[in-house]
């Protein structure tokens, strides 16, 4: 057994249990590879898997419906949070958040300040990306924010050491109005898709091809080019992977899901193996893969699964509407 992106042998000393999708996102232990070296492993785990679980637009609808399983907080660059820049906010419009990983369907308020500029114009910063000179040559009035009373007191006292003066006794708080009657605060997001995120996606669509097809059919040569775009970042003369919007599923509509979940196929189109992925299926696009070209010897490449959140259970798909679930076929849709 060769390891699928680095083609070393795998031996006892360095076999790992590769999940085919990752385990944040609710993979079972029974959706595994065994032709995944741990080197390998764990090398996708540190670099690439883990912004999409903590820093993508999938990493936060993973975080409100499953949960984080590490429970540690993340700070995310790729996905930027913050309250709506309007004025029943009141000294909370625009600033920043983060997702709280701790817990589900939290925030984290960063410590920031507010500078005003010669207008009353605002500019927002996080205090951990300001230097002890950048904060002594603030000039006139500011604000500044914290999560909680304990870290707020944190960053006064620093204030104070850096020699500015500080309100006494004054904690910021949000208006009532700022809360929706639900109990919910509305927030903007707005995510980066770069290609931290695209070989992640990329991964997930091989260890596909190699779950459906096999270890020996995923290690041919013609993968070479998406092995190497996801284990270096090295940028193919073809497009890898892009965004198509709509469904993969025939029968879904606009504002239609039938499946709450996270759905995976692969396909020929033309000469092209591709494979479409989505790991919610609740917003309107998906990601399409290259993998490689059919080469000279055809291959019967159609496969599709789904992993439905609610039942916690993988459920194959196949063409051209038809859904398995607890051994009766049912047609709800296919791909």
């Amino acid at each position: 057994m060769k390891c699928i992106y680095c083609k070393n042998d795998i031996t006892e000393s360095n076999k790992s249990t590769e999940h085919v999708f990752p385990e944040a996102f609710g993979c079972p232990d029974s959706w595994i590879l065994d032709c995944v070296c741990r080197d390998c492993n764990n090398e996708f785990g540190g670099s690439i898997e883990r912004y999409l679980a903590g820093d993508s637009m999938e990493g936060l609808w993973r975080l409100q419906k499953i949960g984080s399983r590490s429970k540690k907080p993340v700070r995310q660059t790729r996905i930027k949070i913050h309250i709506p820049d309007e004025d029943r906010y009141g000294e909370f419009r625009g600033i920043i958040l983060y997702a709280d990983f701790t817990q589900m369907d939290s925030l984290y308020l960063p410590a920031q300040i507010i500078t005003f500029g010669v207008n009353g114009e605002r500019k927002i910063t996080l205090i951990e990306k300001m230097t002890d000179g950048e904060i002594k040559n603030i000039t006139g009035r500011f604000e500044f924010f914290a999560h909680n009373e304990k870290e707020y007191n944190q960053v006064a006292e620093h204030l104070k050491e850096l020699g500015k003066k500080i309100e006494e006794g004054k904690i910021n708080r949000l208006p009532e109005t700022a809360i929706n009657k639900d109990g919910k605060l509305e927030v903007q997001i707005e995510g980066v898709m770069d290609s931290i995120i695209f070989r992640t996606i990329a991964k997930i669509a091989f260890n596909y091809l190699a779950k459906s097809k096999g270890a020996n059919y995923a290690l041919d040569h013609k993968f070479d080019s998406i092995r190497d775009y996801i284990k270096s970042g090295n940028k193919p003369n073809f497009e890898v992977v892009k965004i198509e919007k709509g469904h993969i599923l025939a029968e879904e509509t606009k504002n239609q899901y039938l499946l709450e979940g996270h759905i995976f196929t692969i396909e020929t189109r033309g000469d092209d193996i591709i494979s479409k992925i989505t790991l919610t299926n609740a917003f309107n696009f998906y990601y399409v893969v290259y993998l490689g070209k059919i080469g000279l010897i055809w291959h019967d490449i159609k496969s599709g699964h789904a992993y439905s959140l609610k039942e916690d259970k993988i459920i194959s798909l196949f063409s051209p509407t038809f859904l398995i679930m607890k051994s009766k076929l049912r047609r709800i849709f296919g791909y």
